[in-house]
Formats: C-alpha cells, structure tokens, sequence
C-alpha cells in the first residue's frame, strides 16, 4: 500500500505541477503583452508631442511670414505711388488696378477721412463690414471680413500719410483677399492624413478654414466643440485663458470616444492662434491590434505548450504505470529521464518569450521610426554612459551609422562637426553637444533646437539639430536628464527663402530712401532759384514807391505787389525750411 500511495503522491504532483506551468505561461503571457502595450503607448505620445510642436512652430513661421509680406507688399505698392496718381480719380483706380494685378488682390482700396472707400472700379461707403477702425489706425493691423459665414476675406490695413485728392485726404490703405487664397498660399489644406490635422482660430475660437478638430465636430466655434469633450488634466476654461492670452499650450482630451492631443501656438502680429491636432485614437488602436495580436498568438503558443506538457506528463504517468512491475534500477533511470525532459520543456517555454519579447521591441521601433519621418536622421542617446543607438541612418553623410548600431555619442557628433560644420557654426555646435549645455537646456524647455550651415562635398546647407529628453518611470523624481532623443533636420529652403525675403526689404528701402534724398534736393534747388528773382520784385517795388510824385492809384498797386511779393517769399521759405526739416 506504501507504493501506490507513492504513485498516487507523484500522479497528483505531476497533475498540479501541470496546470501552474500552464497558468504562469497564459498569465505571464498577457502581462507581458499589456506591459508592452502600455510602455508603447507612452513612448508614442512623448514622440507626438515633439511632433506636434515642432509642426506648429513650423507652421507658425510660415503663417506669419506669409502675413508679413502681405504689410510689406503695401508699402512697397505706396512707394511706387506717384503725385501724378493722385491727380484725378480715374489716374488713382489706374494705380490700384496695376497693384491688384501685381500682388494677385481682390481689391486694393484707400480710406479717406470720411470714411469713403476707393477701389479701382469707384468708390464704396460699406466701410462698417470691415472691422479696422480707420481714424484712429496707426499700425499695421490684420482683420477678416466675413467672419461668420464661408466667405471669409482676409483684410490688411496700414495708416498713410494725409495723401490729397479731389479736396479729401487718404488716410488708410488697405488689401482684400480670399480667405481659401491665403490658405493655398501656406499650404494649409488637408493631405488625407486621418492622424494629424493643421488649423487656425481666432481667439474667441472661429476657424478660419470653417473645419473644428479636424472635421470631427460638426459645431461652428472650437469652444462650443470641446465643451461637449473629456479633458485629461487640464480644463476648457484654462484653453480659453490661453486662446485669450495668446499662449502656447497643448492639451488632451476625448470627443465622441475618440482620444486626441491639440497643441495651440498665437500668430506673430495677430489674434489668431494655430493648432496641430493629432488624433491618438488611431495611433492607439492600431497599437492595441497590434498587441492584441501579439497576446493572441502568445497565448495559443502557451496552450499549445501547457496541452503539451499535459501530454508528457501523461505519457510519463503510463509509463509509470506500466513500469510499477521493473525494478529499482529502471526506476532511476526513468526518473532522470524525466528530469531532462523538464528542463528542455522549460528552455522551449523561456525562448518563446524571448522570442515574444522581441516581436514587441521591433514593432516599438517601427512605430518610433514611422512618427519621426520629418527627421533626416534619429538618435537615442545616454548621457551618463555617453552611448548612442541610430534609429534612422542619415544617407546624406558617408560612413554614416547604421540602424540598430551603436556609436559613441560625444567622439561621432564632435566628427560630425569638424568635417561638416561650417566653421563660423562649429564652436556653437560643439557648445550645444556639451552635456552639460545639454541638461541645463532642457530643465528649462522639452525641447532644443540649434541652426547651423553644414557642407556636404561642395554644396552647403542649412541644417537644425534638435534634441528632447527622455524620462523613464524611475525617473520621475529625478531633476536631471539622463537620456534624450536627437534629430537631425534639413531647414535649408525655408532659411533661404527667409534670407531672400530680408534682402528684397533691403534693396526697396533703399529704393525709398534715394527718391526722397532726390525729392529734398529738388525743393531746395528750385526754394533757392526762385527766392532769388522774388528779391528783385521786392527791391524794385520799394525803389518805385519812393519815387516823387508817384500817383497814390499806382502807390496803392505797388503796395498790393509788395504784400502779395512778400506772401509768396514766405511760402518759398517755409518750402526750404521743410526740406531742410526732412533733410
């Protein structure tokens, strides 16, 4: 009886030992497969937002920019304005149908003191549409027209000096565009992409491309929209304090069940803010498919090795049985086999993890690799051991690293610098790399940023290096930055066409500057050439009123000649004295 009990004992044990194998395989399957759910999901959204504002700043840039050359335009148009323009009415509409037809406009009016409109077709009196106040105008200000309907015009307005014509003064000039123009000019139209979505608002919350979050909501006003959303951690009111303030911010939130992040920066010179939304929904269902796909074949993998270790265990058990009748010898041997055979099936169980584990890691790299496509060249970087893994290689530079490879931080990017780096750019380059720039810069900001002229072969080009931190859960508490992300970008059009912009202002101001050098000149050459026989009339006229027996009739003219003589003297001088003034 001490022997069957034995069997039984090792029967139950075999059994039971079966079934934990089986849970600790499912179970740690589906833990593994959350985890690296969850840390995918973080590492895309840190990701995301240095997408996001890096986009927005872009963009910015960009709308501001474009707004700018619009004011400069006008400037430039009322340099070329002539007195001969202002001459008759029909001469000025022939002027503003030149500058329409040059700077592509739908009109290109002046204001005069009344508050009349004149365009190159005639004059209007709707000045009330319009929301610039023309009398009290003294800076460049920027309007829309329309807001509320899907005709918005957009409406630049600059002061001008009291410009004289038919009895009136003009007082203000300004253009008139289509709204849909102005945002083909920057390029702000949908692309298809259903992850990431560019806008402008003003700051009470009026799209100026008449779409709220990306086509989502179907309300008017951005605020009336994310009324009806879930904020994460901030709040709608803290949104309208922003758009109010014209401040920078990002915010996260759920509409209708779908999870996006909007990241908000003003407009240079306006009222209006720009939005890059991303929409986090279709990013993180598109990782849970993945990682419940993952989890899916990890836990058949799982049954179908607990439903073979169940099958061992009862092939083991019928040998046992059969063999009750051996003796103690083949026992052993048994025993021992069955040894061996536990442990190969518990190096089976541990490769399929790794293997599973692996799965995991290359679908996190192909997700980070996808979401930094803007960047030339990616970088994971460890400060404290001063080791790096390229994540995107850089086909612009030979010899670059590889995917997947390793590289010493501080020695490959101070190469970079000494053979690429132009020289008036390398000691700021080799400042930023500096770690510890590199941690003092970003307890600062969550992201750093450094322009700089590089040359590959003969050609140069302008570059930006950025760099953000990267802060694992354990680090949370910790003040220091220990590892971060670099990119590298190329920026050389948008530089270039910044710098070709400056120099245009450049050659019309001085333009400007010479015609009033010449104009000055001339009032001075003709105040003096015409003072000069005016002395005469004057003397003259004295002599003859000194003449005896002068008749008091031809006494009364002289002295009309010597009043109205005197009059026009003194409107020369006052016209020297105020090119001397201008001078």
């Amino acid at each position: 009886m001490g022997e069957e009990e034995q069997k039984s004992g090792v029967i139950r044990a075999a059994v039971i030992g079966s079934v934990i194998v089986a849970l600790i395989l499912i179970i740690g399957t589906i833990w593994t497969g959350n985890s690296a759910g969850e840390d995918t999901g973080k590492a895309v959204r840190n990701v995301s937002l240095l997408y996001l504002e890096e986009l927005a700043g872009r963009r910015e840039q960009v709308v501001a920019s474009t707004l700018s050359s619009y004011i400069n335009n006008i400037d430039v148009a009322l340099g070329l304005l002539e007195r001969d323009d202002l001459s008759s009415a029909e001469k000025l509409q022939n002027y503003q149908a030149r500058m329409k037809q040059i700077y592509g406009v739908e009109k290109f009016a002046f204001v005069d003191e009344d508050g009349l409109i004149y365009t190159s077709r005639g004059t209007r009196t709707d000045i009330d549409t319009y929301n610039f106040d023309y009398k009290n105008i003294s800076s460049p200000e920027i309007s829309i027209k329309n807001i509320n309907t899907n005709n918005q015009k957009i409406v630049v307005a600059v002061p001008v000096d009291r410009l004289p014509i038919a009895g009136k003064n003009l007082i203000v000039c300004f253009i008139e565009m289509d709204m849909a123009k102005m945002l083909t000019n920057i390029s702000l139209q949908s692309t298809g992409n259903s992850t990431t979505f560019c806008n402008l608002y003003t700051n009470d919350g009026i799209s100026l491309t008449n779409i709220i979050l990306g086509g989502l909501s179907g309300e008017n006003n951005l605020f009336q929209a994310l009324a009806h959303a879930k904020f994460d951690t901030s709040s709608l009111g803290e949104v309208r304090k922003d758009f109010d303030s014209l401040r920078t911010g990002v915010v996260s939130f759920s509409y209708n069940d779908v999870k996006e992040t909007i990241c908000y920066v003003p407009v240079h010179g306006t009222n209006w803010m720009l939005t890059y939304l991303v929409r986090e929904s279709v990013i993180s269902n598109q990782i849970s498919s993945i990682s419940e796909g993952i989890i899916q074949r990890s836990l058949f993998q799982s049954i179908l090795t607990a439903l073979v270790l169940a099958a061992v265990f009862g092939v083991m058990i019928q040998q046992m049985r059969r063999a009750a009748k051996l003796n103690l010898e083949k026992e052993v041997s048994e025993a021992e086999n069955r040894v061996k055979q536990q442990e190969l099936e518990e190096q089976l169980a541990l490769q399929e993890e790794l293997l599973s584990q692996e799965q995991v890691k290359n679908q996190q790299d192909n997700m980070i690799t996808a979401l930094a496509s803007d960047y030339r060249s990616v970088y994971y970087i460890d400060l404290d051991t001063d080791e790096g893994i390229c994540y995107r290689e850089d086909t612009k530079v030979e010899n670059a690293k590889h995917e997947g490879e390793n590289f010493k931080f501080s020695e490959v990017f101070t190469s970079y610098a000494v053979k690429h780096v132009v020289e008036e750019y390398r000691a700021g380059f080799l400042e930023f790399i500096d770690p510890k720039n590199i941690r003092a810069g970003l307890l600062k900001n969550s992201l750093i940023s450094y322009r700089y002229l590089a040359k590959h072969g003969d050609k140069e080009s302008y570059e930006m290096l950025k760099m953000a931190g990267v802060r694992h859960i354990e680090q949370r508490t910790d003040n220091q930055v220990h590892q971060i992300g670099v990119g590298f970008t190329d920026i050389d059009e948008e530089m270039r066409e910044t710098l070709a912009k400056n120099q245009a202002l450049n050659d019309a101001l001085k333009t400007a500057e010479e015609a009033s050098t010449a104009k000055t000149i001339f009032l001075s050459n003709m105040s003096h050439e015409i003072r000069t026989p005016m002395n005469a009339i004057i003397g003259l006229d004295n002599l003859a009123l000194n003449v005896p027996k002068t008749p008091e009739k031809v006494k009364d003219y002289l002295k009309k000649i010597d009043s109205s003589a005197q009059h026009l003297l003194g409107l020369i001088n006052d016209i020297l004295d105020m090119s001397r003034i201008e001078s």
